[in-house]
């Protein structure tokens, strides 16, 4: 039997008017990593940044969801920009791991650490414990599975 949820309950509303707050907020500070860096290429950025020991493009494709193609054009214009470089796979000398210089690297966590602020100001008049309590319900709610 589905859920039934309250009239009002809008969180899908809610989730997008945020998220598009956040977006236009993250696109306004992008040339502080680089001023021809744009969201979709920084979604890949950080997906390169997180990942410790690189990441080889078809992983990036299977992460997002995206054909090779889209994320070959992201990575080769993060390329031009400087905030990507290719190395070897010491698993598989025919493959190439992605990886962020550090140079980047340095400028991507000072951007983080700006919007990290920024939601902390937003957060600045609740409790602890509210805080708290979001961190833990947004993060179960990224885990948890679609349904069938």
């Amino acid at each position: 039997m589905p859920h039934q949820m309250p009239d009002d309950f809008d969180v899908d509303v809610q989730f997008t008017r945020f998220f598009r707050r956040a977006r236009v907020r993250t696109m306004g500070l992008l040339s502080s990593i680089n001023p021809g860096l744009d969201y979709g290429s920084y979604l890949v950025l950080v997906a390169i940044h997180d990942a410790p020991d690189g990441i080889r493009a078809s992983e990036l494709a299977e992460t997002f969801d995206v054909h090779k193609s889209t994320i070959s054009r992201a990575v080769s214009s993060l390329e031009r920009l400087g905030l990507v470089e290719r190395e070897p796979d010491p698993e598989d000398g025919r493959a190439q791991l992605l990886t962020v210089p550090a140079d980047a690297a340095v400028r991507l966590k000072d951007f983080r650490r700006d919007v990290h602020q920024w939601f902390a100001g937003l957060l600045e008049g609740w409790t602890a414990e509210e805080r708290t309590t979001l961190a833990r319900l947004v993060k179960r709610l990224n885990e948890t599975p679609d349904p069938a």
